[in-house]
């Protein structure tokens, strides 16, 4: 134990006299703001995910719905509660309903308990397009219908209808139900009652076409693990992002803004700790010389700077955790309101991850830098001459980089992203150290003009003469300011398009169910109310029943989103333009004299899914008749654009006339003061069925106002990481800038011409770094928006304006901040300092 224990003493000892080493408690200061940054970026944005996806549940009434063609096992559900997770029950079938005067409609059962919908509210009006508000799931006895049911069946207010063999009384209209027009499975017109009645209806028995749903709304940690055990027995689960494709992509979207803001603060927090980490084991080379006269032995200076590597980093990890832990606690508290609501409370992943980078920071980069030591020569005490680094230290540090991208890589999810993020930080790098060392030079030359101030030629002279130290100063100082712009492009210029994408005449409302011989009628009445040039697209609903000349069925695939999509009908539809938001990403468009062949565009969702590839076929059928088709192109659909898309389309003649069953639809923007448009369409088209995605056009808006706001915040605290960067980078420096200052001191410099030079030389620093930061940022921006988050990005003038002034300033800022208090030390006090260091 004595081998271990000297040493350790000597590491206590150290740490509780680190007061006099700078490089010490910078290398805390540096891991604790790493972590900190890291950990308080990750554990808001994680609460920010869960709130977007809380919210999101309005689209589905629910967190999550299990769904079966049998009754929901017992076991499940009683899983479910005892998890902490909130249910409700109900069960859709097609069936038919009798109105008065023995008219009749197939219609869209839809049974509920008493707890539908666990998110979002039910809203139901008097009569057709009336005033709504808020209402309680249907009481025993008693049905809600929706505006198509009311006009094809006659009804009035309190009418009576029979479903089965019960007599159910309207007690009023559905304006707005949550979980539908998720999709155009359902088309048929909605009743809804209380599952009470379902029994006594009669409507259960053999042969019935029941679909089980169990809602569930609680914490995500809770849902994953009853997914897992819900797949286990043949149930699938569906969330809002699976129903509605539209949401899904602004959540995807949404969750790659995030990942970017904690990337910037990963990259922003290793430079910090790898410029600290650097110069505290410059800092020990003294120390350890000093210790090999002395007698100490390479073993015993080993384990003690090990032993003080790790008390020092600990002290920062979990000063780092606490930081992080009131950061994130801040700016939730502020941002929370923004919400509607307190934020979910976060995970333990992201501290973890805080954790493991200021562990792989700690070992990578500063254990490195300080075992090195151990061979330091002993003559280093006479001579201070700088000793060569082993090239095992350059192995580690590789080895950490290394891992540092996997793990920024793991917190992406991306490898484009971080790719795009790593590629041009690594490349912006390089081109910094070069290009600042050719600007400086260049700067030099100035120093000899007589133009120039005293101050001015002094702070040029410094940058001149440590041209290799002071281009990798640049460098660091250019890559904070990188992230720190790239932070600033991303939130003014990509969020504030994303935001705009949803213009105010965006399609709120969906016509669907329209038949071949309705077109004209129905153009010809939309057209008479000023909605004219309004597109109608051609539907057919197939099964798919063989790929590549093999029989399939939802049990072929193992993954359980596959199943539950191939488990239904497709709905396909032609044309012989490609939509003007949709993009080929392989292969090409059909031409004319292709229109009569078994063709197939198939989307990017489909070929995930099948794992398409083009000269692919697949087998649909349509009622009674199979079709072969050849997959031609591939696509990607803005799904965000809320007109209608589909998975797969065909050329315009080879399922159009009566070859298939076709029915048509159309979406359009309907404001709300011409409510009265669709009661006279339903009343005019009683088959027609009007989907109001209003409240989905809003949830989309929400997540996107959502994240916009929650950048705004992960930007300061970039911020401020970024700035406490800057500060460690210039602290690097400051014990030779005070022996420099001594030496000017002593010579009669004045402390404010001192002062100026200093200003002018990190000045000046600041400025080529920004400079230079703003054209790679700009780079980094388009390759960012082409690639990750596929929107066009034209280069802006005020990134060149904002980079080199912000540079400037912070830069200079800082660097007077960081050394004002060195003018203040007498000459003689400081030579004596620097002689017996």
């Amino acid at each position: 134990m004595s081998a271990f224990a000297a040493p350790m003493r000597y590491a206590l000892r150290r740490v509780r006299h680190g007061w006099r080493s700078r490089g010490a408690w910078l290398l805390v200061a540096a891991l604790a703001v790493a972590v900190a940054a890291a950990g308080a970026v990750g554990l808001f944005s994680d609460r920010v995910r869960a709130a977007l996806v809380a919210e999101s549940g309005e689209a589905l009434g629910a967190d999550a719905v299990l769904r079966a063609p049998r009754p929901i096992p017992d076991a499940l559900r009683e899983a479910a509660q005892s998890a902490g997770l909130r249910t409700a029950a109900f069960v859709t079938m097609p069936t038919v309903a009798f109105g008065p005067d023995d008219r009749s409609a197939l219609v869209s059962l839809k049974a509920v308990d008493d707890h539908y919908p666990l998110r979002s509210a039910l809203q139901t009006a008097d009569r057709p397009f009336g005033a709504a508000g808020p209402a309680t799931p249907p009481e025993a006895g008693t049905a809600y219908v929706d505006n198509r049911l009311w006009a094809e069946l006659g009804l009035s207010p309190g009418a009576r209808i029979e479903v089965g063999r019960i007599e159910l009384r309207v007690a009023g209209v559905l304006a707005f139900e949550p979980d539908r027009g998720s999709g155009f499975r359902d088309l048929g017109p909605r009743l809804m009652m209380h599952r009470d009645d379902l029994a006594a209806s009669g409507l259960t028995g053999p042969g019935a076409r029941l679909r089980y749903s169990l809602q569930l709304a609680g914490p995500q940690p809770a849902l994953q693990a009853l997914a897992e055990r819900a797949r286990a027995e043949g149930v699938d689960m569906q969330t809002p992002a699976e129903a509605r494709r539209e949401l899904a992509a602004a959540l995807d979207r949404a969750d790659v803004f995030l990942d970017l803001a904690v990337v910037a603060a990963l990259l922003l927090a290793a430079a910090a700790a790898m410029i600290a980490a650097d110069n505290f084991g410059r800092s020990l080379r003294d120390e350890a010389a000093l210790l090999r006269v002395m007698g100490a032995s390479r073993a015993f200076i080993g384990r003690a700077l090990f032993s003080l590597l790790l008390l020092l980093g600990g002290i920062g990890i979990v000063t780092g955790l606490v930081l992080a832990w009131l950061g994130q606690a801040a700016i939730a508290a502020i941002a929370g309101s923004l919400f509607g609501a307190a934020l979910p409370a976060a995970g333990v992943l992201p501290a973890l991850t805080a954790a493991g980078l200021g562990a792989l920071l700690l070992v990578g980069f500063a254990m490195p830098s300080v075992l090195a030591v151990r061979d330091v020569s002993p003559m280093r005490v006479f001579q201070r001459a700088v000793d060569d680094r082993r090239a095992a230290v350059w192995l580690v540090r590789g080895l950490a980089v290394a891992a540092l991208v996997a793990l920024i890589a793991v917190q992406a999810k991306s490898v484009t992203l971080t790719a795009v993020v790593i590629g041009g930080g690594a490349v912006g790098a390089v081109s910094l150290f070069v290009i600042a060392r050719l600007m400086l030079r260049a700067l030099g030359g100035l120093r000899r003009s007589g133009a120039a101030g005293a101050a001015w030629r002094l702070g040029l002279a410094n940058l001149a003469r440590r041209g290799r130290s002071a281009g990798g100063l640049a460098a660091s100082l250019g890559l904070v300011l990188l992230a720190l712009l790239l932070m600033a492009i991303v939130r003014l210029e990509l969020l504030d398009q994303w935001r705009t994408s949803l213009p105010a005449g965006t399609p709120n409302v969906f016509l669907i169910n329209v038949q071949s011989d309705q077109r004209a009628a129905l153009t010809d009445f939309l057209a008479q109310r000023g909605y004219p040039d309004i597109q109608l697209w051609p539907m057919a609903r197939g099964r798919l029943v063989g790929l590549n000349g093999e029989a399939v069925s939802a049990a072929d695939f193992d993954d359980p989103e596959t199943r539950r999509w191939i488990n239904r009908d497709f709905n396909l539809s032609w044309s012989a333009q490609l939509p003007s938001d949709n993009r080929l990403i392989e292969g090409q468009w059909w031409n004319e004299e292709q229109y009569d062949q078994a063709l197939l565009s198939a989307d990017d969702y489909a070929v995930e899914r099948l794992a398409l590839e083009i000269g692919d076929t697949l087998t649909l059928r349509f009622a009674d008749r199979d079709v072969t088709f050849t997959v031609h192109n591939l696509r990607e659909v803005e799904w965000g654009s809320f007109r209608p898309n589909f998975f797969l389309l065909a050329p315009p003649e080879v399922l159009a006339g009566d070859r298939v069953a076709t029915n048509w639809l159309t979406s359009l923007f309907v404001p709300e003061q011409d409510s009265g448009l669709l009661r006279a369409l339903v009343e005019r088209f009683p088959n027609i069925t009007a989907i109001d995605i209003d409240a989905l056009l809003a949830q989309v808006r929400q997540v996107i106002d959502r994240v916009v706001e929650a950048i705004a915040f992960l930007l300061a605290f970039a911020l401020a990481a970024g700035l406490l960067v800057l500060l460690a980078a210039i602290e690097t420096s400051r014990s030779e800038r005070e022996h420099e200052v001594a030496l000017l001191r002593t010579l009669g410099a004045r402390r404010r011409f001192i002062a100026r030079a200093l200003l002018m030389e990190y000045g000046t620093l600041g400025a080529t770094a920004g400079l230079l930061a703003s054209g790679i940022a700009q780079l980094v921006s388009w390759q960012l928006a082409q690639r990750v988050f596929e929107m066009p990005y034209t280069p802006s003038l005020w990134p060149w304006l904002a980079g080199p002034l912000l540079g400037a300033s912070l830069v200079g800022a800082l660097g007077w901040l960081a050394l004002r208090g060195v003018t203040q030390v007498p000459p003689d006090r400081m030579l004596r300092l620097h002689t017996e260091g």
